[in-house]
């Protein structure tokens, strides 16, 4: 406002003029003081405002505050550190710099403000104007903190959980619905449609979920349903229970819609194991329907203390119906204290480990019901640090239902197959023996032909039997497969070239292409017997089903490898009777085969396919047939097996160290044998380094010397007449002096496999030492047990299978479906009937040695022989077998390779009685002409 002052100059000189003058001065006087007290009045409201002003200059100099900003005008004016000093003059320089208003949050004193900088750039100054959101800001944390809560149940939640939009597009997903980050993150805004196209989900599946969204969304209530999805195989279906819950606001509009899903498919595998009968059917359908009104999965949060800070409804009306069934005030209240307490330890446990822990508890209610649960327990995070107990409880009381009734049928199964195998085997070894014996009488044709007819009937029957014991023990889950290293060319080689030799003496050509030619190292881990018996009864089918003038395609080929895996392929085809294309699938089921007529034309059981193929897909693999009616059939498999590292080669390959005599001269060891051939071989060993050694024939005499004398050692036979070694070594362990009891035993076997040293172990034995008996092998595991060292069992077994076994790929002791009785075939000429280079080897030149053993040789040998010639004629194979496996280490020491055939088929469980039949003619035959040419003594 301007003022003009009257001068003596200016004043009029006219009264009037000068009273109007004096009037116009008041006037502008009196509105000027207005003005003043207008802005007077105007200043008080910065100054009197709750929220904070400040003016700076663009050196960030406070010019003004007002009265709420008095604390951030402090930190103005000091000169020390500061975090809310840089921020204020930040957002002054920055506005004044830009010219425009700016915003910004700041944090002062524990305090959120909202912060606007407006320049005035005419003065340079730039005024901030900050509003206080402290509340709001809190109450937003706490919405964070309670969303994350939220969030961290569903990201633990053992269930499917998504959230869709109203247009079914995907706005969240939990990673128990899609584990990968990014995955889920991608899935966010398709549609289901998206999501299982995708997967290769049937459409029926998209449409039926589309009419159920719109149907929660029409009724505005959860609906529920059952979807089945092929598995990942194509042969197992998925079962999941699903849920759509509409969520709509305040004002009616559809918001979203929450989806669950549940996998219940182990639920329904179990229920269709017990579903019996139709009243049962209709009772689980109930129960079903019951379970599907509800939330199956119980779900809580207990802090440190045990207290329960959150419960979700299912879990709230199983405390609110314990506690009414036992008229008690809490669901605590009628729990027993045992599993309260058990609660506790593991709430606690997961505390202070940190780690998830998956539980089962029963828990009997009032009325007498017992039910089972099995509660998933994980640490849950708060984002204060501390930590609380997520638990999911599933009620899986059907589950342990069907598990017992599942158990109890198996247990059935397997004592009604085993009290069947001996009720049938037992009279039908009766019936062949006596019909073996019948036909030796003078029969007229007609009666001969009877006796025949009952011997081939007989005969395959118990091939049936035997088929049906061995499927079974695939079936139920029985069978281990050998992690050993071999050479895979050579064993499957090995393993093929006798049924080479059969193909050839049938008149078929035999083709093949081996597995070195594309695979120069293929040495793996793995079981080399099964692999064989799969190849095995490939080829046995190809014989039979191809005439006389075919030709069978036999190759192994290379399909890849990686730094730890080769995947090869093996392939068997022949030119034989073909198979119908509506037959391809039957093949492989059990008890059946392509054709009806095909059992009275070829033989068999219909169980070798079944057999194979449930062992390529235990090595997982896969058995693929590819035939042609009338042109012929092609079977294969690929299978990818582990490389087997350097160092398990060299193992497999490399001969053992050598052990000095002094390691084992003047201990004394029981040997345990009830084969006088072998006695003397192992005691002429151990004497000539100083061992001393007490012999026993029979468990029975064994635990006699074993009272009388202390060993170092025992060396145990297990299969002897009586008292086996199981059962001796049984006893010594029991023995009532400790250290008798623990004296080191060592395993004496032809048969040193995986499952027969479990076995040994568990009775008590410490090492296995297969017969016959390698001097080296023999030295250091004496020397090994005496030093204290029990040896790992299984792994020596392994390394004794590849060391003392004379073909162990072309002897499988269980082959497949059988094939026709083999001719018999006479010993080549070329072989000698007996070679004493072992015998020599093993004395180390000592003539008494090697005459001692022949001189066994001779006295016990036609005991057995005579022993052979009563179970030919009883057609009791069992005792052949026996007999056989009694005399292999000695006949192996003799070089007796003649004969070896013919041990092969005795101690196959797998022959067929014709097989058993000629190979014990023969071993009779092989004996009978080894004992005329063997000499009784040798020259020095």
């Amino acid at each position: 406002m301007k003022t003009n002052a009257l001068s003596a100059d200016t004043l009029p000189t006219d009264t009037a003029e000068l009273q109007k003058l004096l009037l116009a001065e008041r006037t502008r006087r009196e509105q000027a003081e207005a003005e003043m007290a207008r802005l007077h009045a105007q200043s008080r409201i910065p100054m009197l405002n709750p929220n904070p002003i400040l003016r700076l200059d663009a050196l960030g100099k406070l010019l003004f505050a007002n009265n709420s900003a008095e604390g951030l005008a402090q930190e103005l004016r000091t000169s020390g550190p500061s975090r809310v000093r840089p921020q204020l003059v930040h957002a002054a320089t920055q506005a004044l710099r830009t010219g425009e208003v700016a915003h910004s949050e700041v944090v002062a004193n524990g305090q959120y403000f909202l912060l606007y900088a407006v320049p005035l750039v005419e003065e340079q100054t730039a005024l901030l104007y900050l509003t206080d959101v402290t509340a709001q800001r809190l109450a937003e944390q706490e919405n964070r903190e309670q969303r994350e809560f939220y969030e961290t149940i569903l990201a633990h939640l053992p269930a499917v959980v998504t959230v869709l939009d109203p247009d079914q597009h995907y706005r969240y997903v939990n990673p128990y619905a899609e584990p990968d980050p990014a995955r889920r993150q991608a899935r966010i805004g398709l549609s289901f449609a998206n999501h299982a196209h995708g997967l290769g989900l049937p459409e029926a599946l998209v449409a039926r979920r589309h009419r159920m969204f719109e149907r929660a969304v029409r009724s505005r209530e959860m609906v529920s349903w059952e979807e089945r999805w092929p598995g990942p195989d194509g042969r197992i279906n998925l079962y999941w229970l699903c849920f759509y819950q509409p969520i709509f606001g305040a004002d009616g509009v559809l918001r979203e819609v929450l989806c669950y899903g549940l996998d219940i498919t182990i639920r329904r595998q179990a229920e269709a194991r017990i579903r019996q009968s139709e009243a049962e059917i209709k009772a689980q359908q109930t129960f079903t329907n019951l379970v599907l009104d509800l939330n199956p999965n119980l779900i809580w949060v207990r802090d440190a203390q045990g207290r329960t800070v959150f419960e979700n409804g299912e879990m709230k009306a199983q405390r609110r119906h314990i506690a009414e069934l036992a008229g008690a005030t809490s669901m605590e209240a009628a729990m027993n204290k045992d599993e309260i307490q058990v609660a506790v330890e593991a709430d606690q446990k997961v505390l202070r480990t940190g780690q998830p822990l998956t539980t089962q508890m029963s828990m009997r209610l009032a009325d007498g019901t017992l039910r089972w649960y099995q509660t998933v327990r994980c640490p849950l995070v708060l984002a204060d640090g501390t930590t609380q107990v997520l638990g999911v409880s599933t009620d899986i009381t059907a589950l342990k239902q069907a598990q017992h009734a599942a158990e109890a049928a198996a247990t059935a199964r397997e004592n009604f197959l085993a009290n069947m195998s001996h009720e049938i085997r037992t009279p039908l070894n009766g019936v062949l023996g006596m019909t073996s014996l019948l036909a030796k009488t003078g029969l007229n044709e007609q009666q001969f032909n009877y006796a025949a007819i009952i011997q081939h009937s007989g005969r395959h029957l118990l091939n049936v039997v035997n088929d049906v014991l061995d499927m079974a023990k695939i079936t139920s889950g029985k069978l281990e497969l050998e992690q050993s290293a071999f050479n895979l060319c050579d064993s499957m080689g090995n393993a093929g070239q006798p049924l080479v030799l059969q193909a050839q003496e049938k008149g078929i050509r035999v083709v093949g292409t081996l597995l070195r030619d594309s695979c120069p190292h293929p040495w793996v881990l793995g079981d080399s017997y099964r692999l064989n018996q799969v190849l095995i009864n490939l080829l046995s089918n190809a014989i039979k089903f191809t005439p006389v003038g075919g030709t069978i395609t036999v190759g192994g080929y290379f399909v890849s490898e990686t730094a730890d895996t080769l995947t090869t392929e093996f392939r068997v085809t022949d030119t034989g009777i073909g198979i119908a294309p509506d037959k391809l699938d039957t093949i492989f089921q059990e008890f059946t085969q392509a054709y009806a007529d095909t059992t009275r034309q070829f033989g068999g059981t219909g169980l070798g396919l079944s057999i194979s193929r449930a062992l390529v897909q235990q090595m997982g693999g896969r058995l693929m047939v590819h035939s042609e009616l009338g042109k012929g059939s092609s079977f294969s498999f690929i299978t990818t097996l582990p490389k087997a590292s350097a160092e398990a080669r060299a193992a497999a390959l490399a001969p053992l160290a050598p052990v000095q005599s002094a390691a084992v001269r003047g201990a004394r060891v029981l040997l345990v044998e009830d084969n006088a051939v072998n006695r003397e071989v192992a005691q002429l060993l151990l004497e000539g380094h100083g061992v001393v050694v007490d012999e026993a024939a029979s468990g029975t005499e064994a635990l006699e010397q074993f009272e009388l004398h202390r060993y170092d050692v025992v060396l145990m036979d297990i299969q002897m007449p009586g008292m086996n070694g199981l059962e001796a070594t049984a006893r010594i362990r029991a023995h009532t002096d400790p250290t008798k009891a623990g004296t080191p035993i060592l395993a004496l076997t032809a048969n040193a496999f995986r499952a027969d040293a479990e076995k040994y172990a568990a009775a008590g034995m410490n090492d296995t030492l297969p017969k016959p008996f390698d001097e080296a092998e023999l030295l250091r595991k004496l020397a090994s047990l005496m030093a204290g060292g029990s040896g790992p069992l299984l792994e020596k077994t392994t390394a004794a299978e590849s060391a003392s076994s004379p073909e162990p790929a072309s002897t499988p002791s269980a082959p497949p479906a059988a094939p026709a009785p083999p001719v018999p075939r006479p010993a080549p000429a070329h072989i000698p009937l007996y070679n004493l280079a072992l015998l020599h080897e093993t004395a180390h030149g000592s003539v008494a040695f090697m005459n001692r053993i022949l001189t066994s040789f001779h006295t016990n040998t036609p005991a057995s022989v005579a022993e052979l010639r009563t179970a030919l004629a009883a057609a009791d194979w069992p005792t052949a077998a026996a007999v056989a496996h009694r005399l292999r280490p000695s006949l192996r020491l003799l070089g007796a390779a003649r004969v070896a055939p013919h041990l092969e088929t005795l101690e196959s469980a797998g022959a067929t009685d014709a097989e058993r039949q000629t190979a014990t003619e023969g071993f009779i035959e092989g004996l009978t002409a080894l004992l005329e040419g063997l000499p009784e003594r040798v020259m020095a």
